[in-house]
């Protein structure tokens, strides 16, 4: 017996938050066998959902509101979104700080048990390596 459903990946949904930026463009390619559907999400302006694998959501993760929308009905998120340069505080305050509360506390509260984070070294600054 010869099944037509769709293939079983590991996900459902993946949530996968800077899909607009240069990591999470190489991602959207790479996480498509992985979810039957890809949650692409990012403040500024994604590419259009190629076919109904996709779902495109803008949302500022400094949201509240928004982001516990997003993350409602993922199985994981793979958090890249964020200012990933150095910036005075007030810049990176709702991204950087915010919004990665705001990403964890939606996991907690929506029953999410994984989450992908990534950082840079911008977290702790940048210092000068002496050259000997």
């Amino acid at each position: 017996m010869t099944s037509t459903s769709t293939p079983r990946t590991p996900f459902n949904r993946l949530l996968l938050t800077g899909a607009a930026g240069g990591l999470g463009k190489v991602l959207r390619e790479r996480l498509r066998p992985y979810a039957n559907v890809l949650r692409l999400s990012d403040i500024a302006a994604l590419a259009p959902a190629v076919d109904d694998h996709e779902e495109v959501v803008l949302c500022d993760l400094a949201d509240k509101q928004a982001v516990h929308q997003l993350v409602e009905g993922v199985d994981a998120i793979l958090h890249f979104g964020g200012v990933s340069v150095e910036r005075p505080f007030e810049e990176i305050l709702g991204a950087n700080i915010c919004g990665v509360f705001h990403i964890y506390e939606a996991a907690r509260k929506h029953g999410v048990k994984r989450v992908i984070f990534a950082s840079s070294n911008h977290v702790i600054g940048f210092y000068k390596q002496d050259q000997q």
